[in-house]
């Protein structure tokens, strides 16, 4: 599953390590536990998301264990399913020495071509001048293209990291390579989609970094989205102004909590979403619960906790609302100590008199004993769309759908199908308020669909 806050499912080892047995042991650092495992277990042994223990070695900051791994004859250079190397995750962590030893190990330079504008992005994206610099010192091209046409100069750019900006141009990086990008129409001017999912604004809202939990107010004009920037979550916001989209600036940050999963109230003076804050909005970070802020006089309000009728003393995920107001969410509150990783389910919550009732569970046809999260419900009920990771899915986590019935009851939920569904993690549902629109995050990017898929999936499952 998805850790929401602070580190979610992008490469930055937020691990549910329990059924782990192998990879929990190189985290914790235990070299002779390990050297034990490794007689009856490969060497190249990958978790779930293609991670090899030497990822996780880099990243639990286990040098002896790194150490152990290489003399073993571990892959170094083996990829994740992003096609991320331990080279990436040290320098993700800024850590210099692991690089270093890793680049002695390649057997030639072919590692500039293949990896290096992904570690130099990389670097970037961190802000890190020791790795910016070292990267191209080494060979690596300063003004090559990524697979989205953006230069490392241009990404600089765009997230506003002027100090390694210069640095790039001191290194050889040419402006004349930076794109200046000017949206404008409705959907910032995106060709809509049709029952093939498209990439959501590429380069201005899908860019380099990690975006999830998207949404836009009934008019179009706002457009509300999370951000992971290096293991912590933010919530940016653009506007329509004039027919021209505004760069994407930060709505609520935070150095200490992360704030994701954006979701506007019916009358859209509330913009709930989800955090770690402390209930004092001081101490230590806590579990995962539910906030918002409120719209007073034309200003937002600092953030206010939603209460105990939607947050338990676990971890409360997205939000998603019907016509009457209606919460739906997704908590593992009441889920077993030794489940709470991987048991979440799906709630609904009335709101009577300005109050949230107590939540009340849904039933076996969308809840079950692996993870459902992410729930979008449709205004007037008549679908629900979900993440979940069950047995027989798509990919790391997929996107279900469940129909109600003219019995009221809920139809089994069935999932999306590749139209939607990649090998990859598919969360953060969202239905755009003309009802034609299905926006939703892939591998870190918001791609979104028309809702003509659920129309078929409907004709499908109830005709």
């Amino acid at each position: 599953m998805k850790n929401k806050i602070c580190i979610v499912i992008i490469f930055l080892f937020s691990f549910h390590v329990s059924a782990q047995n192998i990879f929990r042991t190189v985290c914790q650092g235990k070299t002779n536990r390990l050297d034990s495992l490794l007689q009856t277990t490969s060497i190249d042994k990958k978790d779930n998301r293609g991670r090899s223990l030497l990822h996780w070695a880099i990243a639990c900051k286990q040098k002896e264990t790194f150490q152990l791994l290489i003399e073993k004859g571990i892959d170094i250079n083996a990829e994740d399913h992003q096609k991320r190397t331990a080279m990436d995750v040290a320098v993700h962590f800024n850590k210099e020495d692991y690089f270093d030893t890793l680049i002695k190990l390649q057997k030639d330079n072919s590692w500039i071509d293949t990896y290096g504008t992904a570690l130099l992005q990389k670097a970037v994206l961190n802000k890190s001048d020791l790795f910016v610099k070292k990267l191209v010192e080494l060979g690596v091209d300063v003004n090559q293209e990524n697979s989205r046409g953006s230069t490392a100069l241009e990404i600089a750019k765009r997230i506003d990291a002027d100090q390694i900006y210069t640095l790039l141009v001191s290194l050889g990086a040419n402006k004349d390579k930076v794109r200046n990008m000017t949206l404008k129409g409705s959907y910032m001017g995106q060709e809509p989609p049709g029952t093939s999912a498209k990439l959501f604004a590429p380069n201005f809202i899908s860019t380099e970094e990690s975006e999830f939990g998207s949404v836009f107010n009934k008019d179009g004009t706002v457009f509300y989205f999370g951000v992971d920037v290096n293991g912590k979550n933010e919530i940016r916001y653009s506007t329509k102004v004039n027919d021209t989209w505004s760069k994407p600036q930060i709505f609520l940050s935070h150095e200490t909590y992360g704030y994701n999963d954006p979701f506007l109230s019916n009358d859209e003076n509330r913009l709930y979403f989800i955090s770690n804050s402390a209930l004092d909005g001081e101490g230590d970070p806590k579990d995962i619960d539910i906030w918002y802020v409120e719209k007073r006089n034309g200003k937002w309000s600092e953030p206010i906790n939603a209460g105990t009728n939607i947050n338990s003393g676990g971890n409360e995920y997205y939000i998603s609302f019907t016509n009457d107001g209606t919460m739906y969410f997704s908590s593992n509150g009441n889920a077993s100590p030794e489940n709470k990783g991987s048991n979440y389910d799906i709630y609904y919550s009335k709101f009577n008199n300005g109050t949230f009732q107590k939540s009340v569970a849904l039933g076996a046809a969308i809840n079950s004993t692996a993870y459902e999260a992410d729930v979008c419900i449709a205004p007037d009920e008549s679908y629900i769309i979900f993440c979940s990771t069950r047995e027989n899915s798509i990919g790391q986590g997929d996107l279900y759908i469940s129909f109600k019935k003219e019995d009221a009851t809920w139809t089994k939920s069935v999932n999306m199908g590749p139209e939607v569904n990649t090998k990859n993690y598919e969360y953060c549902p969202f239905i755009t308020k003309d009802g034609k629109y299905l926006f939703y995050t892939s591998n870190q990017d918001i791609y979104w669909i028309s809702t003509e898929i659920i129309k078929q999936l409907k004709k499908k499952n109830l005709e």
